[in-house]
Order: C-alpha cells, then structure tokens, then sequence
C-alpha cells in the first residue's frame, strides 16, 4: 500500500479527473452507516456524494486498477472464491453452508483487497505456485477469519472495512514463511515433523514477520502483527514471545483459531484422528485461551453448516 496522502475534497476532486487513482485510507461513515469502504476506488460521482458531509483534510492511499487480462492475479482471486464455494468446510450440501451474505462479502473483500495491493497480490501468486496445499489451507483459514472477525464486528455494532482488510492481508501471509522451508517440509503433514524440522517450524512466525515488514507500506502494522502472533495464546503458552491476554492482538487470535481449527480438520495435526464433533466439542472450551468473542462467533456462523 502506498504512503497516506491528505487532500482537500476539491483537491482530491482535481487529482480524479486528472486520472489519478485513489481510495480511502479509513471507511468514510456518515449518520451511523458506511457510505465509502476502504477497497472503492473513487470516482467524480463519489465526490459528489461526499460534498457537504466531510470537512477538513481527506486521507487517501493510491490505487491501481488492475487491468482484466492481468491473467495470474485473477487465477489468485477465483482460486480464493472457488475455495469459498466449494470447499466442504463452508458448503456441505445446497441446504448446510456458509450464509449467501457472508459468502458475498468474502468475495468483495478478497477481489478488492487482492487486486488493491499489488505486494500482497504477488506474494500469494507465489505462495499457490509453491504448494497448492499451503496455498489452499491460508484460504480456508482467511475466510474462516474473516467470517469469525464478521461476527465479532456484528456483536460489537461496528463494521470496520480496515479491519477487514488487516485480518485478511494477515491470514492469507501467516504461513509465508513456509515459501523459505525445504518444500518436502511444506508438504509433509506437521505432526510427522522430526526434531530438526521442529526446531525450525517454531522459528517460523519470526521469520514470517521479516518477510512481510520487508514488503514495506504495502503491508498494515496489525497484519504484520497477525503474522507475527497468531501462535500466541491468552495464557502465555504460546510462541514465540509467549505473550499473555490483551498483550496479544485480537486479530492473531482469531487466525491462530482458524490456523488450529482448520490444521485439525484437515488432519494435519496431532489430534487428526478425532471425528468432527469431537473437534466442534474441544473448540467450545477456547475461550479461555483464544477469547470468548471469538469462540461464540465460530459457533454462530458455523451452526448454518450443521
């Protein structure tokens, strides 16, 4: 993401016409709702709309609008929304799957946000050209974040697109680091790792965090933080700083349950051999170690796949 810019509204007006491509650093509310979020590129039309409701310097990132031909970023964004529609964990069958809403607004967050940071967009065309896996788990696990994150929103009466934005940059990168990982690692399941493969699997948050500050402004400070925590836990047994409560960001709480849940679904854990119920039962007693907010979120959204 580029630097923040401020302008006038008329400023901003003048840079539009002129063709310059811009979209809002923060949602833009107005009488309790949100008129503008954060992936809209604006128009002239837009700046109408905001004439007489916003006053004072405007903050404002540059876009870019990506052409359609742009064949390795679209092949990016369908894989995300085939993964949604698809994949059993959000559509058992026509009438258990996630909500048609919920599903709709995953898909704008993933085609805005992926087609808004070029950074982001080249950093997970290499990740799916590394291993379909790893790639196909840091999808499942950023819709189950996203989804979780929606929810918590909902209860709190507040939708932050900027939110969104961080936790979805932050789940799709927080296995990054696995692209540094011999690829025989990558594609063995994890609690088959041996002692050496184990010492470096605990480094892996550390060297996550160096990959994506190195992506420079495209990436927000709580998407790195994701990266960096979501191995964290409230009661301090986490890795690899074992950060205790609100030390922990509550974005990395939620992908580390997503990471957890969708490692032990997808039989990559130790506990693989637990039948899904059994795996919805353990979860119902997280809330000590990842947040309540959280875990009532996953059951609320989940009950629509049972």
């Amino acid at each position: 993401m580029s630097n923040v810019e401020k302008f006038t509204l008329r400023e901003l007006e003048s840079k539009i016409k002129e063709g310059e491509k811009y979209r809002l650093f923060r949602p833009f509310m107005y009488n309790g709702q949100t008129l503008f979020n954060i992936e809209k590129i604006l128009t002239e039309k837009d700046m109408l709309r905001l004439d007489g409701k916003i006053f004072g310097p405007i903050e404002v990132v540059s876009a870019v609008e990506y052409n359609s031909d742009d064949k390795s970023r679209n092949v990016i964004i369908d894989e995300c929304v085939r993964i949604l529609k698809t994949d059993r964990l959000f559509h058992l069958d026509d009438v258990h799957h996630l909500k048609f809403e919920k599903r709709k607004e995953c898909e704008k967050l993933f085609d805005g946000i992926i087609n808004g940071n070029l950074h982001l967009a080249d950093k997970i065309t290499e990740l799916y050209n590394f291993s379909k896996k790893l790639f196909e788990h840091s999808v499942r696990v950023t819709i189950l974040s996203v989804i979780i994150d929606l929810g918590v929103q909902e209860k709190k009466k507040a939708h932050n697109g900027l939110r969104s934005e961080e936790i979805l940059t932050g789940a799709l990168l927080h296995d990054i680091a696995f692209l540094t990982f011999p690829e025989s690692m990558v594609e063995k399941r994890r609690f088959e790792y041996n002692d050496s493969e184990k010492a470096l699997y605990m480094t892996y948050p550390t060297v996550g965090k160096q990959i994506v500050t190195e992506m420079g402004s495209s990436i927000r400070s709580k998407s790195i933080d994701i990266v960096y925590q979501h191995q964290e836990r409230l009661q301090g047994n986490g890795f690899p700083q074992k950060l205790k409560g609100n030390k922990i960001e509550e974005l990395a709480l939620i992908v580390g349950f997503a990471d957890e849940f969708d490692l032990m679904v997808s039989k990559e854990s130790i506990d693989h051999q637990k039948s899904f119920s059994e795996i919805m039962s353990r979860f119902s007693v997280y809330g000590r170690i990842m947040g309540q907010d959280i875990i009532d979120s996953f059951y609320t959204w989940f009950r629509y796949l049972r």
